[in-house]
């Protein structure tokens, strides 16, 4: 008998064999077990991997997503909130405007990008000087605070300086005579300010900017009126300060950013009315949003 035949009634044994056993199969375990079996025996039996659940408050990996995908982001991430402190005097407190804080608008923006929250705690206080965030910085509560921070923002100095003096002779450019022995004793006081904030935030990766001013007086159409040499020595000084500011910053490795520019352009004799407030003393809301986006293109 030619071999082809032999294995041809061979295979035709074994089918009746199978569908002997797939019908006692049927009947004693039932259709669906034996579509189980079918499954088993197919072949592309094999199941894809059930994808791990990802809760709400979950986002999936970038390294889960398919390499070829046109959405994937480059977007940094941040886990857990994204920690805000503001320190300083009336300007990041936000006095005289019924606004939000260039602080917070900073702090909001940078979470935004990192794809999480913002918890911000703004710290100013109307009034304080350079030597009273110094003791400010002495408070545990404030200590636990900054220590928590991932991004610091400080603004202080301008309330060292008295201000009823600003007109005299002795406080014209460039000598400045009558602001001196405050700008020396004011540089001291910077530098142990930011080696506080380093201390505490020892350990962490954070960022402190530090700005500097529009003006450490009265400045726009308030200013104007009190005459060409309070516009002038008011200008001379808040150029001294910021220097000063920028100075102490570096030597702590935290980022100064200049405001003076964005507000009176680079001639330094722009009118920056519109961003000030009534008083001409503190900013209004278009004052607040110039300001963080400085603050912004520094963590940029």
């Amino acid at each position: 008998m030619p071999a082809h035949a032999a294995r041809g009634r061979n295979a035709v044994a074994y089918t009746l064999a199978a569908l002997v056993l797939a019908a006692g199969l049927l009947l004693s375990v039932g259709p669906q077990a034996a579509r189980a079996l079918g499954r088993s025996l197919s072949p592309s039996a094999s199941p894809a991997p059930s994808p791990s659940p990802v809760s709400d408050s979950e986002t999936p990996s970038a390294s889960a997503a398919p390499s070829t995908s046109a959405s994937a982001s480059a977007s940094p991430t941040h886990s857990g909130p994204y920690r805000v402190v503001g320190l300083g005097d009336s300007v990041p407190a936000g006095d005289a405007c019924d606004c939000t804080s260039y602080v917070s608008l900073v702090g909001k923006h940078e979470a935004a990008r990192l794809g999480t929250s913002a918890k911000v705690s703004n710290l100013a206080e109307g009034g304080l000087t350079t030597a009273g965030l110094l003791d400010q910085l002495d408070q545990a509560s404030v200590r636990r605070t900054v220590s928590a921070a991932d991004l610091v923002i400080i603004t202080i100095g301008a309330n060292d300086f008295d201000t009823g003096s600003v007109a005299d002779d002795s406080c014209s450019a460039p000598a400045m005579s009558c602001f001196q022995s405050t700008l020396r004793q004011q540089a001291g006081q910077l530098g142990t300010v930011l080696k506080k904030v380093d201390t505490l935030l020892a350990g962490r990766s954070a960022t402190v900017l530090v700005t500097g001013y529009w003006n450490v007086f009265l400045d726009g159409d308030v200013a104007a009126a009190r005459g060409a040499d309070y516009v002038r020595n008011s200008i001379a000084l808040t150029q001294a300060e910021n220097a000063q500011i920028e100075t102490a910053a570096q030597a702590r490795s935290a980022t100064y950013v200049d405001i003076f520019t964005p507000f009176k352009g680079a001639s330094g004799t722009g009118d920056d009315t519109s961003l000030l407030a009534g008083d001409g003393d503190h900013p209004n809301a278009a004052g607040h949003r110039k300001i963080a986006k400085a603050l912004e293109s520094a963590l940029a």
